[in-house]
């Protein structure tokens, strides 16, 4: 435990002050934030005190000569981390049980179209535009056209 500071911060100041030490994290802790953090500070590995001794070894070698090691659970949850953040627009929709229809209505919306230019550009009656637009403002949990857009460009779903 580190009393005046934390792995990152220290990590951060001997690479500002030294960039030609190997600097590798050393902890208990299954935090993918710490270790990203820690990456981005320019930590050369990031090993949890679980290791094996030999592995231990092996491992402060290789980041000596150069390398970078992650360890390996560690790893697969920052890569599980970045999948769950490359949702897409529709799979984001979809959580809120969105319908195209009504994506490519809130898309409108967001450009500043009336209801009425709305209809005519998709064929549907203004009621029609009416009753999709006020769906998607139940599903999203908003009461007007402006929170609908503004959720909408929050949650990614438009932009």
């Amino acid at each position: 435990d580190m009393q005046h500071m934390d792995g990152v911060e220290a990590t951060k100041k001997i690479k500002q002050q030294w960039p030609h030490i190997r600097v590798l994290i050393f902890t208990t802790f299954q935090d993918t934030e710490q270790a990203l953090e820690s990456l981005r500070n320019g930590a050369d590995g990031f090993l949890l005190k679980s290791i094996e001794t030999l592995e231990l070894a092996n491992t402060i070698r290789l980041i000596h000569k150069g390398g970078t090691l992650i360890d390996q659970g560690m790893s697969h949850k920052i890569f599980e981390k970045f999948d769950e953040q490359k949702e897409t627009p529709q799979s984001k929709a979809t959580a809120y049980e969105l319908t195209a229809r009504e994506i490519e209505i809130l898309q409108l919306v967001a450009k500043g179209l009336r209801y009425t230019t709305i209809a005519s550009r998709l064929y549907l009656s203004s009621g029609t535009v009416r009753n999709y637009a006020s769906t998607a403002y139940t599903k999203l949990g908003v009461r007007n056209k402006e929170e609908a857009v503004q959720k909408a460009l929050e949650i990614g779903i438009i932009e």
